[in-house]
C-alpha cells in the first residue's frame, strides 16, 4: 500500500485526486498526501483563476460540481448569496472549487498543500520511490500524480517579448489593461472570444480585430436535451475490441447508427456557411436540432475517451484529421448570449473576424497578412491560440527535467506517453506502476477528457488502484 503520494498540480485533476483519496474507505493517517502548485492556481486550476467576471463558463453551472463534497455548484453558489446563472463566471467556478479543495485538506491534517513549484522528480527504480525537488525541497514519496494542468502558450509567430504582444492574455484584467490604439487577436477559439469581450466590456474598446487561419469559431450551445443512448454503449464498444485493438471504422458506423436513432442529421458537423458571422446565426436558429448533435457527444464523450486508446497509430492519426475537427467544433460550444454579443458587434462594425492569416511582421505596429495580399495594421496584439501539445516544446523545469532524464516521453498526437491505466511510460524503465499523469498532459491519450465530470471520474479510478496496493 502506497501511503507517502504526491500531488503536482493542484487544479481540477488535483483537486478530484485529493477528494477521492480522502474519501476512499482506506485512507487513514498512515498516508501523507503532500500537493504542489503556485498560490493563484492551488485548488482552482489555469482555467478558473482570479479573473474578470465577464468570463463565462462554456458549460451550464448545474453541469459542474464536484463529487464527493459537501456543495454542488450551485448549491455553493447560492450559499455565498451569488446568483445562480445558466452560465455563471469562470471566477466563481475557481472561488468554489478552491473553497472545497481547501475545506477538503484542512480537515485532514495529513495532507499539506504546498505552494512550491516542483522543478524534477528523480526515480528510483531498485526502492520503486520518486524524489520530488522543489526550489526548496526534496522529498521521497511512493506514488506520484502528474496533474500539471496546461502547458505554456504557443507563440505561432514567434513575436514573444515585443513590445505591445501579449503573449499570454491571462489573467485579463492584470494583462490587458487600457491599450492605446487599435487591438487584434490571434484565434477565434475560447479563448480569443474572452479576450474580445474583455475588451468591449470592460476595456471599451471602439473596434478589434479577430486573427486566424480558418476563421472557425467553437458552435453555439443549442438547447439542452437528456438523450437515451442506444447503440453506441460500453457494452458494444467493449465487443469490438480484438487482438486489444479496436477499429475506428467500426466506432463510426456504429456512432453513425446512433445518430440516426437520435434523430440527428448527420449534414449538421458540416453546417459551414460562407461566413463565420452567418455560422454563428446559424446555430443561434437552429438551437434544438445543433443542440440535440451538441449534446449527443457529449453524452457519448466518455466512450470516445475510452476508445481512443484502443486505436492503431494510422487510426489516431485518421481520426484527429477527419473525425476530431467534426467533434471538437460542437463538443466546447460557447454560451448562446456569448454569440448573440457578438454578432451584433460584428454587425456594428465593432468586431472584424478575418481568416487566412499567414504571417505577422513588426514595422512600429504588427502588419497581419493574409493569403489574400491583404495586410492589417494594429497597435496592439493578444495572442490566444492557446496552449501548446509538445511536452518538447515545453520550457517548464520540470517537463524539461522529466524529458531530459527519460522519465516521461512525447506522444506522436501530443502530451506524454501513458498506458490505458494512466501509467507514465518511460523510455528509460518502461511502464512506471506509480507514476500517473491526466489532464492536458495526456491530451493523445484522453481524448478530450479535460472537463470536469470526465476528470472527476478517471481520476478516481487511478486512485482506487493506489489505495488498494
Amino acid at each position: 500500500m502506497k501511503k507517502r503520494i504526491a500531488v503536482i498540480g493542484g487544479g481540477v485533476a488535483g483537486n478530484a485526486v485529493l477528494h477521492h483519496i480522502v474519501n476512499n474507505t482506506n485512507f487513514d493517517t498512515s498516508y501523507r498526501i503532500d500537493i504542489f502548485d503556485s498560490e493563484d492556481h492551488m485548488g482552482r486550476g489555469k482555467p478558473y483563476i482570479e479573473d474578470s467576471e465577464v468570463l463565462l463558463l462554456n458549460i451550464p453551472s448545474d453541469e459542474m460540481s464536484m463529487t464527493n463534497v459537501p456543495y454542488s455548484f450551485d448549491e455553493w453558489l447560492v450559499s455565498r448569496g451569488l446568483p445562480v446563472e445558466h452560465f455563471n463566471s469562470r471566477k466563481h467556478f475557481g472561488d468554489y472549487s478552491a473553497d472545497m479543495f481547501r475545506r477538503a485538506a484542512v480537515a485532514h491534517s495529513n495532507v499539506r498543500l504546498i505552494n512550491d513549484l516542483v522543478i524534477d522528480v528523480i526515480y528510483n527504480e531498485e526502492k520503486e520511490t520518486f524524489a520530488v525537488i522543489s526550489d526548496y525541497k526534496t522529498d521521497e514519496y511512493d506514488a506520484v500524480f502528474l496533474t500539471t494542468g496546461q502547458l505554456s502558450y504557443n507563440d505561432p509567430y514567434h513575436l514573444k517579448g515585443m513590445d505591445n504582444y501579449i503573449h499570454n492574455p491571462y489573467p485579463l484584467n492584470q494583462n490587458i489593461t487600457d491599450p492605446e490604439g487599435s487591438v487584434g487577436v490571434i484565434g477565434t477559439g475560447l479563448s480569443a472570444i474572452d479576450c474580445v469581450r474583455y475588451l468591449m466590456i470592460e476595456q471599451s474598446a471602439d473596434a478589434v480585430h479577430l486573427f486566424s487561419r480558418s476563421g472557425d469559431m467553437p458552435s453555439v450551445r443549442g438547447t439542452s436535451h437528456d438523450l437515451n443512448i442506444k447503440y453506441f454503449t460500453g457494452a458494444e464498444v467493449d465487443s469490438y475490441i480484438e487482438d486489444d485493438m479496436i477499429s475506428l471504422d467500426k466506432i463510426i458506423e456504429l456512432f453513425k447508427k446512433e445518430m440516426a436513432e437520435q434523430g440527428v442529421d448527420e449534414k449538421l458537423f458540416y453546417r459551414h456557411p460562407e461566413s463565420t458571422l452567418e455560422d454563428l446565426k446559424f446555430d443561434l436558429l437552429h438551437a434544438d436540432a445543433v443542440g440535440k448533435l451538441q449534446y449527443l457527444i457529449i453524452a457519448v464523450n466518455p466512450l470516445f475517451s475510452r476508445v481512443f486508446p484502443y486505436f492503431s497509430k494510422s487510426d489516431k492519426r485518421k481520426f484527429m484529421k477527419e473525425v476530431h475537427p467534426l467533434i471538437d467544433k460542437n463538443h466546447s460550444p460557447m454560451p448562446p448570449e456569448v454569440a448573440r454579443q457578438l454578432v451584433d458587434w460584428a454587425e456594428e462594425g465593432r468586431v472584424r473576424i478575418i481568416d487566412g492569416i499567414e504571417a505577422v511582421e513588426t514595422n512600429g505596429r504588427f502588419e497581419v497578412k493574409t493569403d489574400r495580399d491583404e495586410t492589417f495594421k494594429v497597435d496592439y496584439l493578444i495572442n490566444a491560440t492557446g496552449p501548446i501539445k509538445d511536452i518538447e516544446q515545453e520550457p517548464a523545469p520540470l517537463i524539461v527535467n522529466l524529458v531530459d532524464r527519460m522519465l516521461i516521453a512525447p506522444s506522436e498526437l501530443g502530451g506524454l506517453l501513458v498506458d490505458k491505466q494512466h501509467r507514465v511510460i518511460s523510455p528509460r524503465y518502461g511502464t512506471l506502476n506509480h507514476m500517473y499523469a491526466i489532464g492536458h498532459l495526456t491530451f493523445s491519450s484522453d481524448y478530450m477528457s479535460n472537463t470536469v465530470n470526465i476528470l472527476v471520474k478517471n481520476t478516481k479510478l487511478m486512485v482506487e488502484r493506489i489505495m488498494e496496493q
